[in-house]
Protein backbone atom coordinates (compact mmCIF):
# COMPACT_ATOMS: atom_id res chain seq x y z
CA UNK A 1 0.00 0.00 0.00
CA UNK A 2 1.26 3.42 -1.02
CA UNK A 3 -0.22 6.88 0.15
CA UNK A 4 0.99 10.43 -0.99
CA UNK A 5 2.36 12.79 1.31
CA UNK A 6 2.33 17.19 0.25
CA UNK A 7 5.93 17.40 -0.23
CA UNK A 8 7.43 20.51 1.86
CA UNK A 9 9.08 23.19 0.30
CA UNK A 10 12.75 21.83 0.52
CA UNK A 11 11.47 18.12 -1.15
CA UNK A 12 9.72 20.43 -3.75
CA UNK A 13 12.87 21.87 -4.63
CA UNK A 14 14.77 18.90 -4.80
CA UNK A 15 12.36 17.38 -6.93
CA UNK A 16 12.58 20.10 -9.67
CA UNK A 17 16.63 20.14 -9.86
CA UNK A 18 16.09 16.09 -10.26
CA UNK A 19 13.34 16.28 -12.80
CA UNK A 20 14.92 19.74 -14.53
CA UNK A 21 17.74 17.39 -15.87
CA UNK A 22 15.72 13.85 -16.76
CA UNK A 23 13.39 16.21 -18.68
CA UNK A 24 16.55 17.96 -20.31
CA UNK A 25 17.59 14.31 -21.40
CA UNK A 26 14.91 12.96 -22.68
CA UNK A 27 13.60 16.21 -24.72
CA UNK A 28 17.52 15.91 -25.86
CA UNK A 29 16.92 11.81 -26.56
CA UNK A 30 13.95 12.36 -28.52
CA UNK A 31 15.27 15.02 -30.51
CA UNK A 32 13.15 17.71 -29.28
CA UNK A 33 16.41 19.88 -28.21
CA UNK A 34 19.96 19.41 -29.20
CA UNK A 35 21.63 18.60 -26.39
CA UNK A 36 23.77 21.81 -26.14
CA UNK A 37 20.53 23.78 -25.48
CA UNK A 38 18.58 20.88 -23.23
CA UNK A 39 19.29 21.90 -19.69
CA UNK A 40 18.49 25.61 -20.22
CA UNK A 41 15.25 24.88 -22.08
CA UNK A 42 14.01 22.44 -19.47
CA UNK A 43 14.48 25.04 -16.69
CA UNK A 44 12.90 27.80 -19.00
CA UNK A 45 9.95 25.15 -19.41
CA UNK A 46 10.05 24.29 -15.89
CA UNK A 47 9.76 28.35 -15.01
CA UNK A 48 6.84 28.87 -17.28
CA UNK A 49 5.34 25.55 -16.50
CA UNK A 50 5.66 26.53 -12.29
CA UNK A 51 5.39 30.32 -12.31
CA UNK A 52 5.44 31.06 -8.91
CA UNK A 53 7.18 27.82 -8.34
CA UNK A 54 6.18 25.66 -4.95
CA UNK A 55 3.24 28.18 -4.16
CA UNK A 56 1.76 28.16 -8.16
CA UNK A 57 -2.08 27.48 -8.04
CA UNK A 58 -3.30 24.71 -8.78
CA UNK A 59 -0.79 22.31 -8.42
CA UNK A 60 -0.24 19.37 -5.93
CA UNK A 61 3.44 18.22 -5.04
CA UNK A 62 3.75 14.84 -3.30
CA UNK A 63 6.27 12.55 -2.70
CA UNK A 64 5.35 8.70 -3.06
CA UNK A 65 5.33 7.15 0.45
CA UNK A 66 5.39 2.66 1.01
CA UNK A 67 3.26 2.54 4.16
CA UNK A 68 5.12 -0.78 5.16
CA UNK A 69 8.28 1.00 5.92
CA UNK A 70 7.43 4.73 5.59
CA UNK A 71 10.35 5.06 2.62
CA UNK A 72 10.34 7.13 -0.50
CA UNK A 73 9.23 5.34 -3.50
CA UNK A 74 8.75 8.17 -5.44
CA UNK A 75 6.70 11.66 -6.42
CA UNK A 76 4.06 12.99 -8.11
CA UNK A 77 2.76 16.47 -9.08
CA UNK A 78 -0.83 17.31 -10.45
CA UNK A 79 -3.31 20.43 -10.93
CA UNK A 80 -6.97 20.61 -10.00
CA UNK A 81 -8.56 23.50 -11.91
CA UNK A 82 -11.90 24.40 -13.07
CA UNK A 83 -12.26 25.39 -16.74
CA UNK A 84 -15.61 25.42 -19.43
CA UNK A 85 -17.30 24.03 -16.31
CA UNK A 86 -15.89 21.25 -15.60
CA UNK A 87 -13.07 20.40 -12.83
CA UNK A 88 -9.88 18.89 -15.22
CA UNK A 89 -7.22 16.80 -12.99
CA UNK A 90 -4.56 16.74 -15.01
CA UNK A 91 -1.17 14.55 -13.51
CA UNK A 92 1.92 16.55 -14.48
CA UNK A 93 4.79 14.29 -13.60
CA UNK A 94 5.04 10.83 -11.65
CA UNK A 95 8.24 9.95 -11.01
CA UNK A 96 8.67 6.17 -9.54
CA UNK A 97 12.73 5.61 -8.36
CA UNK A 98 14.61 2.89 -10.42
CA UNK A 99 15.00 0.52 -7.15
CA UNK A 100 11.18 0.59 -7.34
CA UNK A 101 9.57 0.30 -10.61
CA UNK A 102 8.18 -2.91 -11.80
CA UNK A 103 6.35 -3.42 -8.37
CA UNK A 104 3.09 -2.06 -9.10
CA UNK A 105 3.89 1.51 -7.47
CA UNK A 106 2.88 3.47 -10.97
CA UNK A 107 -0.40 2.02 -11.33
CA UNK A 108 -0.99 2.33 -7.30
CA UNK A 109 -0.33 5.74 -7.71
CA UNK A 110 -2.71 6.54 -10.34
CA UNK A 111 -5.02 4.92 -9.14
CA UNK A 112 -4.80 6.76 -5.86
CA UNK A 113 -5.14 10.27 -8.06
CA UNK A 114 -7.99 8.94 -10.04
CA UNK A 115 -9.72 8.26 -6.47
CA UNK A 116 -8.55 12.12 -5.17
CA UNK A 117 -9.89 13.02 -8.45
CA UNK A 118 -13.27 11.67 -8.47
CA UNK A 119 -13.45 12.54 -4.64
CA UNK A 120 -13.13 16.44 -5.72
CA UNK A 121 -16.06 16.10 -8.59
CA UNK A 122 -13.78 15.79 -11.68
CA UNK A 123 -15.11 13.17 -13.67
CA UNK A 124 -11.87 12.22 -15.65
CA UNK A 125 -7.69 12.26 -15.30
CA UNK A 126 -5.85 13.16 -17.51
CA UNK A 127 -1.66 12.92 -18.49
CA UNK A 128 0.53 13.08 -21.19
CA UNK A 129 2.83 10.61 -22.24
CA UNK A 130 5.59 10.33 -24.92
CA UNK A 131 4.90 8.02 -27.66
CA UNK A 132 7.91 6.25 -27.71
CA UNK A 133 7.57 5.23 -24.14
CA UNK A 134 5.80 1.93 -25.06
CA UNK A 135 5.76 0.81 -21.05
CA UNK A 136 3.83 3.89 -19.60
CA UNK A 137 1.54 3.82 -22.58
CA UNK A 138 0.70 0.18 -22.19
CA UNK A 139 0.61 0.76 -18.20
CA UNK A 140 -2.03 3.88 -18.89
CA UNK A 141 -4.32 1.78 -21.14
CA UNK A 142 -4.36 -1.07 -18.78
CA UNK A 143 -5.69 1.29 -16.31
CA UNK A 144 -8.52 2.59 -18.64
CA UNK A 145 -6.35 5.80 -20.18
CA UNK A 146 -7.38 6.23 -24.09
CA UNK A 147 -5.96 9.03 -26.49
CA UNK A 148 -7.59 11.77 -26.35
CA UNK A 149 -5.65 14.52 -28.79
CA UNK A 150 -2.20 13.47 -30.58
CA UNK A 151 0.62 16.19 -31.30
CA UNK A 152 1.90 14.71 -35.18
CA UNK A 153 5.62 15.44 -35.80
CA UNK A 154 7.69 15.16 -38.94
CA UNK A 155 11.38 15.13 -39.67
CA UNK A 156 12.70 16.80 -42.04
CA UNK A 157 16.14 17.12 -43.72
CA UNK A 158 18.59 18.99 -41.97
CA UNK A 159 18.95 22.84 -43.36
CA UNK A 160 22.10 23.79 -44.77
CA UNK A 161 24.82 25.73 -43.09
CA UNK A 162 24.47 28.77 -45.31
CA UNK A 163 21.09 29.32 -44.83
CA UNK A 164 19.45 30.85 -41.26
CA UNK A 165 17.20 29.00 -39.37
CA UNK A 166 16.33 31.99 -37.19
CA UNK A 167 13.15 33.85 -38.40
CA UNK A 168 12.93 32.40 -41.59
CA UNK A 169 11.04 34.89 -43.81
CA UNK A 170 8.67 32.67 -46.17
CA UNK A 171 9.22 33.45 -50.20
Amino acid sequence: MLRLEPMSRPEFQASVERAIPRHAGDSARRGRWTEAAALEASQREFAELLPQGFDTPAFHFCTVVNDADGAGVGETWYRVQEKGGKLHFWVDWIWIDPPFRRRGYASEVLLLLAGRAASLGADRIGLSVADDNASAKALYAKLGFKPWSAQLMKELPPVAASSTRANPKPK
